[in-house]
This record gives structure tokens, sequence and C-alpha cells, in this order.
């Protein structure tokens, strides 16, 4: 792992937790934001919130972030020492059931590029996930 200082952290995820998460750790660390919008991502990159959120907002228009955006989730994976996974998972009441499809997703592309990387999941999750996963 890199030193404290050089730490490469990619975030799965811009809604509200992947872009908070990204913001602040990319005053001090070099981190990638994946999402699959384009929107968004080009938002990101022109210093733009995606979302409404007055700190976010206010991060990205004065502080000095190493923050970029990126659709290639391979690419910022590859080289990163950690990965924040961010991803929506929808609940359904009616079934009892969250949606993780997208958080496996992150991990199986992770994985596939970069197994040595520490995986951090801030989606949410099912009691027991993890250990199912493992």
């Amino acid at each position: 792992m890199n030193k404290f200082k050089d730490i490469k952290i990619a975030v799965a995820g811009t809604g509200y937790v992947g872009l908070s998460i990204a913001t602040l750790l990319s005053q001090y660390h070099q981190v990638k934001a994946v999402d699959v919008i384009p929107e968004k991502v080009e938002k990101l990159n022109n210093r733009v919130s995606p979302i409404q959120d007055d700190y976010i907002e206010k991060y990205l228009a004065e502080k000095p972030l190493n923050l970029v955006a990126t659709l290639d989730g391979k690419d910022a994976y590859k080289d990163a020492d950690f990965v924040v996974i961010a991803a929506p998972t929808n609940y359904d009441p009616v079934k009892n059931y969250f949606d993780t499809s997208r958080v496996e997703e992150v991990i199986d592309l992770v994985l596939e590029v970069n197994p040595d990387a520490v995986m951090v999941i801030k989606s949410t999750i099912p009691v027991g996930y993890t250990r199912n996963l493992y």
C-alpha cells in the first residue's frame, strides 16, 4: 500500500453518500468518482454538484480537491488502494428485499481488475450480506 498521503481511492456511486465521501477524501487523497450517468460525471469534472447539498457545492466551488469523475470503473479501480462502494440498493418493502445487484457488479469488477484493493461497502445492505459474499 502507498504512503498515507499517496493513497488512491475510488468511489463507486455519486449520490449523497458517495459524493460526500469522495469530496471529503479528495482534500487529502487522489479520488476517482465513478458513475454510470454521463451528465453527473461531466458536472463533477466541471466542479458543479449534480445533487443539491450546500456543503458539497461549496467544497467543489472553493476547495482544492484531487477529484476526478469517470464512467470507466475499470480504470478507476485498477490502481486504487481502497474502493468505497456507494451504489444504490433499492428496497422493496412488499418483498422485504434489497436489490444488491449494483453492489455486486462493482465487487466483481474490482476483483477482476484489482483483487488487492480494500473494498468498503457504504451502500445499505441486509444484515449478513457481506458474510454471504465471503
